[in-house]
């Protein structure tokens, strides 16, 4: 029953989001000229720069703290220290819970540990406070095609690719997802 409450509350955010490309809360100014060079520009270089800038400017908090913090995390990730690096996320959060990339990051130690619903629940606050986390996006088609909710999952790979056209990747998977789902009707 829990699942079904958090798939039908990522439905509500898939819809809620899909119109509002450019109404992030992430308050850094770069950002809506970063997206508009993912949308515009057919230089692999280019993009690649964007994108990388992208995941930057999401990284840092403004906090000197709170940046520690997250380099933490990210080492226990490395070192394989989930549980670890999950609570020292959770700290980022209840810290600056208007901080994406702190549910961000800790949907996708939630991911790893198979915490779906625990992740399906991060991947919800980082839409809602950046609509345009294209992480975020690849997250929950990756947990929606894992849990054969194939519609839904190529939805969110579906607007990754209208926020991130180059990520390539996508496609593929889409076309896997759409293979699964005429397997269900059958």
């Amino acid at each position: 029953m829990r699942s079904l409450k958090l798939v039908l509350r990522m439905t509500t955010v898939l819809v809620l989001c899909f119109p509002f490309i450019s109404s992030a809360d992430q308050t850094d100014q770069r950002l809506d000229g970063l997206f508009q060079t993912l949308q515009t520009s057919q230089d692999a270089e280019v993009l690649l720069e964007a994108e990388a800038t992208i995941w930057e400017i999401w990284y840092e908090s403004g906090k000197d703290a709170i940046d520690n913090l997250m380099l933490e995390a990210a080492q226990l990730v490395r070192a394989g220290d989930l549980a670890a690096a999950e609570a020292v996320y959770t700290m980022v959060i209840e810290e600056v819970p208007g901080f994406s990339e702190g549910w961000n990051r800790r949907a996708t130690v939630r991911y790893y540990q198979r915490d779906y619903d625990g992740s399906l629940e991060d991947i919800e606050q980082t839409l809602k406070l950046e609509p345009r986390h294209f992480g975020a996006f690849w997250g929950l088609g990756m947990i929606l095609g894992s849990q054969q909710d194939f519609e839904r999952a190529i939805i969110a790979f579906e607007r990754l690719l209208e926020i991130k056209p180059n990520a390539n990747d996508a496609r593929p998977r889409i076309e896997l997802l759409k293979q699964e789902l005429a397997k269900q009707a059958v």
